[in-house]
């Protein structure tokens, strides 16, 4: 497969990228409409059973896939891992923290006492993304919707230590990492919160987008009928497990996401469009923004005293997409971009050339 550098990308993977986003945000609609409006938890929740969560899943192998396909031109080369983490920190930090640093204001502004919600610790632990507990005892950053960039930066770490080598052997190296940290997890079920969040086999997803590289690099293509088979596949699998047994979620949600991305990136042709480089350029700004959109909206409706089933179950999912689409061009285009740029400025050119989109939440 042609070398595709975050300047030349895939249309499908952009669109993917903002259905995997989407997904997530109708996930936490549909968790305030179940609490909010009809006052059942998630379990009992009578809409789609569908499992948008997943969105995280796609993102996951998504992120395997673009990891290793975009750190081709890295591999063998002295300081690699240098060039590689500085990449990477730099797309995916600044908007979280700033999103991190807006919620703690928001909490502070509602006069929320800030140590009922948090801790020193946990805040700390926010910015450096390493898993720490929460008040509840709970694994979660601040913005608990971060908890998915605590395994992404896992990711990175593990990749990082091995892209100098060469590809095969890099791939490789991160495939043992990655799978013995998750047996030894199982086996020894240490005490550390940390170790046990990392042991996790969701990590096994970025593998499996890996994994869909390694084919796809080799010439593996698909027709049209069948890519839309592939990935109509997964989503049929989604809906054979809209409730899961979290430690078999790899499988149960992995595999659909893997089927979704190897649909998206085996096409014969590749196609490209602004609306898919939009799309997917928004998609971290839209994962990390809708949580504020949905808050807020939340907020208006309950001081209204609105309780009208067409505005909760019809205008209150419209507006949490449109206000999410929005916030995430204005964070997009007024704050991550004119930030790289300035990053771009003042550290190495060659070391930040390759950064683009990120690649998963």
């Amino acid at each position: 497969m042609a070398a595709w550098s975050d300047r030349r990308r895939i249309g499908e993977i952009q669109w993917l990228r903002a259905v995997a986003a989407l997904m997530v945000v109708a996930a936490h609609i549909k968790i305030a409409l179940d609490l909010r409006y009809y006052g059942l938890s998630f379990e009992q929740s009578p809409l789609s059973p569908f499992p948008f969560v997943a969105g995280v899943d796609v993102f996951f192998v998504i992120s395997g896939f673009v990891m290793a396909h975009s750190s081709q031109s890295l591999h063998g080369q002295s300081g690699a891992w240098r060039t590689f983490l500085l990449r990477r920190l730099a797309r995916v930090a600044p908007l979280y923290w700033l999103m991190t640093v807006l919620l703690i204001v928001l909490l502070i502004v509602a006069r929320v006492p800030v140590w009922a919600e948090t801790t020193p610790t946990q805040i700390v632990a926010s910015f450096l993304f390493f898993p720490a507990a929460n008040p509840d005892g709970v694994p979660l950053p601040l913005l608990d919707i971060g908890w998915s960039l605590n395994y992404e930066m896992l990711f990175y770490a593990v990749f990082a230590l091995f892209v100098g080598w060469r590809q095969r052997i890099a791939l490789g190296a991160t495939f043992a990492v990655l799978i013995i940290g998750v047996v030894a997890g199982r086996w020894l079920t240490p005490s550390s919160l940390a170790l046990r969040f990392w042991s996790d086999p969701i990590v096994l997803e970025f593998l499996l987008g890996i994994a869909i590289y390694l084919v796809v690099s080799r010439g593996f293509r698909l027709p049209d009928a069948l890519r839309w088979l592939v990935g109509g596949a997964g989503l049929l699998l989604f809906f054979a497990f809209p409730q899961i047994d979290f430690t078999w979620r790899f499988l149960q949600w992995g595999i659909p996401s893997g089927l979704m991305v190897l649909a998206a990136v085996s096409g014969r042709r590749e196609t490209r469009s602004s609306v898919a480089e939009w799309a997917g350029n928004t998609s971290y700004a839209i994962y990390l923004s809708h949580f504020f959109v949905i808050r807020a909206l939340l907020f208006g409706l309950e001081h209204l005293g609105i309780r009208a089933p067409a505005v909760w179950l019809v205008g209150f999912p419209i507006g949490v997409v449109l206000g999410t689409l929005i916030a995430a061009s204005v964070l997009h285009y007024g704050f991550e971009r004119p930030v790289l740029r300035w990053i771009r400025r003042h550290l190495d050119r060659d070391v930040l050339q390759g950064v683009g989109a990120p690649s998963g939440p």
